[in-house]
């Protein structure tokens, strides 16, 4: 379901203290079950993140009716020491999402843009998801 992933190294900006607390989140804070703190309107619901063998494994769900869809399971290239945050690619024919995963504040931030692909004028959005752990 997933055509590539990218990676992101830690930021390079002039805010130390903003830098110094993303490196103290290891690869083990992303890992667990994270479900959607907003469950009245939530694009994606749930997110289990695992890391092996120095690559983040991750499987979604989007909200559907009557249940939730699972978009899959997806998986990084091998992250670089000192990565804080990391990126996939998900492609579900229709759509794609590029999807951004941060720790901030002890909670799991998902930054989605997705680009719709099979012509139905539906224009492209980015959308800003929090995630507790379940």
């Amino acid at each position: 379901m997933f055509l590539g992933t990218i990676l992101m190294n830690a930021p390079k900006n002039n805010d130390q203290a903003a830098y110094q607390d993303q490196r103290e989140n290891s690869p083990a804070d992303f890992e667990g079950l994270w479900v959607n703190e907003d469950q009245k309107k939530p694009g994606i619901t749930r997110c289990k993140i695992a890391f092996k063998e120095n690559r983040y494994q991750v499987q979604m769900w989007g909200s559907c009716i009557p249940q939730d869809c699972d978009w899959g399971k997806n998986q990084t290239d091998e992250i670089e020491k000192g990565t804080t945050k990391f990126e996939l690619l998900w492609d579900a024919g229709f759509a794609e999402s590029v999807i951004t995963y941060e720790i901030v504040d002890g909670k799991l931030k998902l930054i989605n843009h997705r680009r719709f692909k099979n012509g139905s004028a539906r224009p492209d959005y980015m959308l800003v998801e929090y995630f507790v752990k379940n």
